[in-house]
């Protein structure tokens, strides 16, 4: 029998996995990422790529004496480490006689608290003096009109970004369920609620899925920076461990790109042995960056699609804690109505997103998963309190990931080939 250890992990907690056992002649593939070390020190890796940036001038060269310097951070659910790479720039800054604002991109998800943004800024800079602002969908008033995209979006964005004379982003490159994350930092980071919701509708398309940056929803995004003048993206991975491996910057599409080769070269796996004969069962888990919330952690599920037959079982450990006011579950309720999933119920979801009774900043995401459950069956294995919220729902959820596999496998026969994929959320498998 084989042994698998499957991470479990919350920012709290970090090192815990579940174990299910299996037979060996059935684990036919597994998809393991052999992770990055972890950057001596953040700052310097980032005063560094800053002065040394690819397709830009150096972030120094930028600035004037008297520059209004507008810097894009990620919300609370993104793990760049923002409280680390935040200082060096705002001395480039500073040396150069420039003004600093740092504006949080909060997209549609509520402005952060105050101590919210301590955590994520740190303490010496909230105390500082430098303005913060976040951006809140709900005051129309604090945005500026740019123009349409070639694609047809109208662009409204922060008018702490449009009024800036140098404006520089921070954020994440990670696989999502749109290609990679990292490029939102003009969509959705600041812009207001029509371009959010008009930007969304490409997730619905066949071309949005992880690991295709090539995608209408990205392009749409690289047009916004543009059309913005993002003069520098500063881009970061951070591993499973929470640490982080890499920083980049320079010109915001070609840093963008060149992060995204550093992420392939650990996350992205030749799933090819699956083309023509997917796997019955597929394993996945969920580790410490940003998993408070199933509706960030469930992206496992759509990346490990690629790999399960339709009519299988994906099966996928995640503790949920919740955070702050959330239940783990929150927003997932948001699919409530259009349970059990089938072809139906998935038109009647779709109607909504045009018809504006579901807002698609929310659904690009649930509905990604939602999607993949009218295929296949999928079995969350979560903390035994997120149980009456997942049944509620319609989900199919449970707290003992031992009970999963053997459900599954009873369902699917004793032969079925099964695949283990441990950070599923991480990872885009190619067949």
């Amino acid at each position: 029998m084989a042994t698998l250890e499957v991470p479990f992990e919350t920012a709290e907690e970090l090192g815990i996995s579940l174990k299910v056992k299996l037979p060996d002649e059935n684990l036919i593939g597994s998809f393991i990422p052999q992770e990055s070390p972890a950057l001596a020190d953040v700052g310097s890796a980032t005063a560094y790529a800053i002065e040394h940036p690819l397709g830009s001038k150096p972030l120094s060269r930028m600035i004037r004496k008297g520059d209004k310097v507008t810097i894009i951070t990620e919300n609370q659910f993104r793990a760049a480490p923002t409280h680390l790479m935040l200082p060096p720039i705002l001395e480039t800054v500073r040396k150069a006689g420039g003004t600093p604002t740092i504006a949080i991109g909060c997209g549609k998800v509520p402005a952060l608290t105050a101590d919210e943004i301590e955590q994520k800024l740190g303490k010496s800079i909230v105390s500082s003096g430098i303005r913060v602002v976040c951006n809140d969908v709900s005051k129309p008033e604090d945005y500026t009109y740019l123009g349409i995209t070639s694609r047809g979006v109208p662009l409204f964005v922060l008018n702490a970004v449009a009024e800036a004379d140098v404006r520089i982003s921070i954020s994440t490159t990670q696989a999502t369920l749109w290609g990679y994350g990292g490029s939102g930092m003009v969509i959705p980071a600041v812009s207001n609620n029509e371009t959010i919701e008009m930007n969304h509708m490409f997730a619905l398309s066949d071309d949005c899925r992880p690991g295709n940056n090539e995608c209408h929803m990205q392009e749409d995004k690289y047009e916004a920076a543009a059309m913005t003048g993002i003069d520098m993206g500063v881009f970061a991975i951070v591993n499973n461990h929470f640490d982080t491996t890499y920083v980049g910057a320079g010109d915001f599409v070609d840093a963008h790109l060149a992060s995204i080769r550093a992420y392939e070269q650990v996350y992205r796996f030749d799933a090819a042995q699956f083309a023509g004969a997917p796997a019955e069962i597929v394993i996945t888990g969920s580790s410490a960056p940003t998993n408070h919330l199933f509706f960030h952690t469930g992206w496992a599920v759509v990346n490990c699609d690629p790999i399960c037959k339709d009519g299988g079982t994906i099966i996928q450990t995640t503790p949920c804690p919740g955070y702050g006011d959330w239940p783990g579950f929150a927003l997932m309720d948001l699919m409530k109505a259009y349970m059990p999933p089938s072809a139906d119920n998935n038109a009647r979801a779709l109607k909504a997103f045009y018809a504006k009774d579901r807002e698609l900043w929310a659904g690009c995401i649930w509905w990604k998963i939602y999607e993949v459950m009218t295929r296949k069956n999928v079995v969350i294995v979560t903390n035994t309190e997120n149980l009456e919220m997942c049944r509620s729902i319609g989900l199919n959820a449970t707290d003992s990931l031992q009970q999963a596999f053997d459900d599954a496998l009873k369902l699917h026969g004793t032969s079925s080939k099964v695949a283990f994929v441990p950070y599923g959320r991480y990872c885009v498998l190619d067949v």
